[in-house]
């Protein structure tokens, strides 16, 4: 949805550009006479520079608004198909409930606007999955409030302010419909509508995007994932990084051994997604490659490799990201510590995470960096 926003205020900003640029124009070849001819013509000035000036008002809060409840249909359609809450996000900010109730937190993907998480029932049939309206609640919501404006804009005379903003609620509402219902994957992350295209295709997909949500729910409530269901994890290799919700499912039971100390399965689980190179979405690069850098670490240890996974992209993804994710902090303990031999560095990440420990999303996954960090301690000590 991000991606929709920078779309919407680069098409409207253009259009604005093009007026000025218009305008200037009239201006250096008629001069005075020509801009009085265009106001003769019932073209006010001042109401274009009003009406620029509202576009761009409405064109932020119609977005944002939008942003909002496209999140919301999510939280509705799934509270309404079974799903239980579990977190909330629109930008940066996050409504997240965990094992010690509601709490407002901070927390970032890149490339998302916002994200609403929720689970299913331990024992939810994998077969029985109830997908569609959870995945397409936000995008009916979206599409109700462009009905609603062009309803609102037909009926009511609302004048140049009220005007504007219905019709950049419409607007940017069928943009960020299309943009979401659309089957579409941005750098890794499927969209809505290709969500509901993979899982209605590939009944095993049903199955892991289950897994993937009742995963989330349970990181959320303290737990780690060596504590969650064994069959929850399945040991399925990848044949191509294009299939998404196996790729994740993989990164899962990946991320499994390492939280049960099987680094050097894990460390091979990370080099199978590795070897499929530009194949592999940027996204998902960045996100398991700081991950094989801390198993690499704890492991064969070999410089020349750890400088080669990271690299300038994957070290500023990780500085960009790192305070939001605790086994990112856990990553960088391990190259301060293990390869760059900087222990002062090393106090400094422990000490930041230990400050900020109720501040992540997901409680478990804290637990899982400090059990790391202890095998980065081990380790160093040999």
């Amino acid at each position: 949805m991000k991606q929709a926003f920078k779309i919407v205020g680069g098409l409207l900003l253009g259009a604005m550009i093009g007026l000025a640029i218009a305008f200037l124009l009239i201006w250096l070849v008629d001069g005075s006479e020509g801009m009085e001819s265009v106001m003769h013509k019932g073209i006010s000035v001042p109401k274009i520079a009003i009406s620029i000036a509202c576009s761009f008002i409405s064109l932020f809060v119609a977005a944002i608004l939008q942003f909002a409840l496209h999140e919301t249909g999510h939280l509705l359609f799934g509270l309404a198909s079974g799903y239980s809450f579990s977190s909330i996000r629109l930008g940066k900010y996050a409504l997240v409930k965990d094992c010690n109730g509601f709490h407002i937190k901070k927390f970032h993907i890149q490339g998302t606007g916002g994200q609403c998480l929720m689970t299913l029932p331990p024992d939810t049939d994998p077969e029985r999955v109830p997908y569609f309206w959870y995945n397409a609640g936000g995008v009916l919501v979206n599409l109700l409030l462009v009905a609603i404006s062009f309803v609102v804009l037909r009926s009511l005379d609302l004048g140049i302010v009220g005007e504007n903003f219905f019709f950049m609620l419409a607007f940017t509402g069928a943009f960020v419909a299309l943009l979401n219902g659309i089957p579409l994957s941005f750098n890794g992350l499927s969209n809505d509508g290709r969500n509901i295209l993979l899982i209605w295709r590939d009944k095993r997909s049903r199955r892991f995007f289950l897994r993937m949500l009742q995963l989330a729910g349970g990181l959320a409530q303290g737990k780690r994932l060596k504590d969650l269901p064994r069959e929850w994890f399945e040991d399925i290799p990848v044949d191509t990084p294009k299939d998404y919700f196996l790729l994740t499912n993989r990164i899962n039971y990946a991320a499994l051994l390492e939280d049960q100390g099987h680094f050097d399965e894990a460390r091979q689980v990370y080099e199978e997604i590795a070897a499929f190179g530009k194949d592999v979405p940027g996204l998902i690069k960045l996100e398991t490659g700081a991950d094989h850098i801390l198993m690499e670490l704890l492991t064969t240890a070999r410089p020349d490799v750890v400088d080669q996974l990271y690299d300038k992209t994957l070290q500023a993804y990780i500085q960009s990201s790192y305070k939001y994710s605790p086994v990112k902090i856990a990553t960088l303990y391990a190259i301060a510590l293990l390869h760059e031999g900087d222990t002062n560095r090393a106090r400094q990440l422990l000490h930041e995470m230990e400050t900020h420990r109720n501040d992540f999303l997901m409680p478990g996954e804290y637990l899982t960096a400090m059990f790391l960090i202890g095998q980065c301690d081990a380790r160093s000590q040999k």
